[in-house]
């Protein structure tokens, strides 16, 4: 009861001094006016104002242990609800209350589905993040960027069909007007343009992220991932997994759904910390001929350039030539200095050997 006390006591003494602080830099009331304007009557401290709260960019996890907790999490909500599914014939006799299909429906179905549209929208929302910072670089001259758009795009519209498994009936719709039934259920019908579209995107993501060799792998890994969890769809299984039925069809798209989070989240994390300086890179060939290359002259500055050369240059005429050989600025400054008649009779001594 005491700390709460003590708690309530300091938070009202740091809103007093807020709002003195506020009260102090707002605009007094006008007096001759009775009408409050705004401004007035604080409601805020400064601690609410828009420089004091943080950025997107603070939601990027700087440190690996952060992006290594959240893989981890993922990885034991997939472990945990393959292993309720696994064993729901044993947990339903211990509960004596819930089936084990409808322990396979609430774990398999409902959680793994809620878990990856968790991880595909924060997905999204990262890709987004990286756009609205990589479209600034300078020297993306073909526009690479946009792929961050789209792979947002695409992260969301994946959430939506985990959800609604909306590809099932749009396959047997397709199946029904064109008369092919391609494998059974209609599988190739959602899987051929889900595999040759979302893996020409996730391609294309890995071509722009691979100066970040961590997000490269956690791409790739994806890559594997989506590719294994087609072949369970077709049916494929390992001879080591009979006892774990849809294993196959389930894990691997789950993981490559939290992979493509962590590749995210390692990438962005570059990107930011390359924007602020702290990454060096090695200078491109393009950059060294930039440096190399020595800008044209403007006839203004040449104008200029000849200008100052001349003041500094002395005309030959303001020259004192006294008939003898050009001497040194050393020569000159150690020999002393000769008077007027002492040059004088120097050239009348000079005189004769010329006219000779």
């Amino acid at each position: 009861m005491g700390q709460n006390i003590g708690r309530v006591g300091r938070r009202r003494r740091v809103l007093n001094e807020e709002v003195l602080a506020a009260g102090s830099t707002s605009r007094q009331p006008n007096l001759g006016n009775p009408e409050i304007q705004p401004g007035d009557t604080p409601r805020y401290g400064a601690g609410a104002d828009i420089e004091n709260h943080p950025q997107i960019t603070d939601f990027v996890p700087r440190r690996y242990r952060l992006i290594g907790l959240v893989v981890v999490l993922s990885l034991a909500a997939g472990i945990a609800a393959e292993m309720v599914v696994h064993f729901a014939n044993s947990l339903s006799e211990m509960s004596q209350v819930i089936s084990a299909e409808e322990l396979k429906t609430i774990v398999a179905g409902r959680f793994m589905a809620w878990t990856s549209v968790a991880l595909l929208l924060t997905t999204a929302c990262y890709a987004r993040l990286l756009y609205s910072l990589r479209r600034h670089r300078v020297d993306d001259v073909r526009g690479c960027y946009r792929v961050w758009r789209t792979a947002g795009w695409a992260a969301v519209a994946m959430s939506l069909d985990a959800v609604t498994n909306i590809h099932e009936p749009l396959a047997r719709l397709f199946g029904h007007f064109t008369g092919w039934q391609l494998l059974p259920g209609h599988v190739l019908w959602w899987l051929i343009p889900t595999g040759c579209v979302g893996g020409w995107l996730l391609l294309k993501v890995i071509s722009d992220c691979a100066e970040c060799r961590t997000a490269l792998v956690a791409y790739g890994l994806a890559l594997c991932c989506f590719a294994a969890g087609a072949a369970g769809t077709l049916g494929w299984s390992p001879v080591w997994l009979t006892e774990w039925p849809g294993i196959v069809s389930r894990a691997p798209p789950l993981a490559a759904h939290w992979l493509l989070l962590t590749g995210t989240l390692l990438y962005a994390r570059y990107v930011v910390l390359d924007v602020q300086g702290l990454i060096a890179h090695r200078p491109t060939a393009q950059h060294r001929a930039a440096a190399t290359i020595v800008p044209p002259e403007s006839p203004a500055a040449r104008n200029g350039r000849k200008a100052t050369a001349a003041a500094t240059e002395s005309p030959a005429s303001q020259q004192w030539l006294d008939g003898t050989e050009p001497e040194n600025d050393v020569d000159r400054e150690s020999r002393p200095r000769l008077s007027k008649a002492e040059r004088k009779r120097l050239r009348k001594q000079k005189s004769p050997k010329r006219a000779a």
